[in-house]
């Protein structure tokens, strides 16, 4: 289990007990459906939210969210609810308007619509299973209503064509691929103007740049790409064993362009002095741990951030790396299918948004049909 992962669990345990023990059961039968540890502590959040909500307007008798009991779930009015959502859209407009009279006070993050649907769509998870999947001993659901299924929250909707248009201006694509590989290794040496910098640099650029290298010759998410360990990597088929998003196992292929940056990172991988019974594939160290240790997934979020804003593209990011990837794959190999098995995506739909980021077909259409219905009137006015 990665670093972050473990962090993640151990928070979801100290934190459950702050809740209802029927919160609780809910997480048992999110984990039983194989959620991610990072899903349930999102659950828990907006969970929160809403509970510490219920308590500041008096609809609770509860002081603290573990004492909030089922009965007042199954009495909330639709009402309550649409003034929770209401909350949540106002609250953010009412501290912008302080900060517009006091630019010294800070404010909360403004609530976009796609994250108070997120809000609401847990809520609506979790009244779900109280009133129709959960089962007390005599076989009947913890709650005879479900408010929630009366609550509507309308979101715009991004069609593939606007999610690919954001999608290029944030990606690497042609050239722009293999300079910014060369950019890691030896390009960002140019922003290290102390010797400490330089020093620290020489030592993670193989293994920054293979990892760089990995995800932009194969797609593979960042998760995927920490949790390797030695054993994974089949170097004679250019594939690297792994569990993917969904718990399946998976070995997906990297390029040969890619593995020479790999190669070279395991001939120096020993000089991160990581134990014998250390198997991580990518290793870093820290004051607090001086022994090679594998490296975590905000590490190399980090340092993608670094040198993505190092070479001109500030929007670059370690999810952005995959979809240049993607981009670019079926640009040279028009088979979404193929790249479907190589991302691991479960849903083809997901696989065709990239079919649209470098597709000037549309809008050449379009300049057609222009044309034409030009060519058309002209062929009128000479008519008459």
């Amino acid at each position: 289990m990665s670093v972050t992962k473990q962090r993640d669990a151990k928070q979801l345990i100290q934190r459950i007990p702050a809740f209802p023990w029927y919160v609780e059961k809910y997480m048992d039968h999110k984990k039983s459906k194989r959620a991610s540890v990072s899903t349930l502590l999102g659950y828990l959040r907006d969970f929160e939210f809403f509970f510490r909500w219920l308590i500041s307007e008096g609809l609770t008798k509860a002081n603290e969210m573990k004492e909030i009991e089922l009965s007042e779930l199954n009495e909330l009015r639709k009402e309550y609810v649409e003034s929770y959502l209401i909350y949540l859209q106002d609250s953010h407009l009412f501290e912008r308007s302080i900060l517009l009279t006091n630019p010294t006070k800070s404010a909360k993050k403004e609530y976009s619509d796609v994250t108070i649907a997120r809000k609401l769509s847990s809520l609506k998870s979790l009244f779900y299973y109280l009133s129709a999947l959960s089962e007390d001993e005599h076989g009947n659901s913890y709650l005879t209503r479900n408010v929630m299924a009366k609550i509507e929250l309308d979101v715009e909707e991004v069609t593939p064509l606007a999610r690919a248009n954001s999608i290029r201006s944030k990606i690497l694509v042609d050239d722009e691929i293999q300079r910014f590989v060369d950019f890691v290794y030896d390009g960002y040496l140019e922003y290290c103007n102390t010797k400490k910098k330089q020093d620290f640099h020489y030592r993670n650029r193989e293994r920054d740049v293979a990892i760089v290298a990995l995800i932009l010759s194969g797609g593979f998410r960042v998760s995927e790409i920490v949790n390797l360990n030695r054993q994974n990597v089949i170097l004679e088929k250019n594939q690297l064993r792994m569990v993917r998003k969904g718990k399946k196992e998976d070995a997906p292929f990297f390029s040969d362009w890619g593995k020479q940056y790999l190669m070279s990172y395991m001939e120096v991988r020993h000089k991160y002095n990581p134990p014998t019974e250390e198997d991580a594939l990518f290793l870093t160290v820290s004051p607090t741990k001086p022994f090679g240790h594998r490296i975590d997934l905000r590490t190399v979020q980090k340092f993608v951030k670094k040198y993505g804003q190092a070479f001109g593209v500030p929007d670059i990011s370690v999810h952005k790396l995959r979809h240049s990837f993607a981009t670019q794959f079926l640009r040279l190999n028009p088979d979404p299918h193929q790249l479907q098995a190589q991302l691991g995506h479960s849903k083809i739909d997901t696989t065709m948004q990239y079919a649209h980021v470098l597709d000037d077909t549309l809008s050449e259409a379009v300049n057609r049909t222009t044309r034409r219905e030009i060519e058309l009137e002209n062929v009128d006015e000479d008519l008459t």
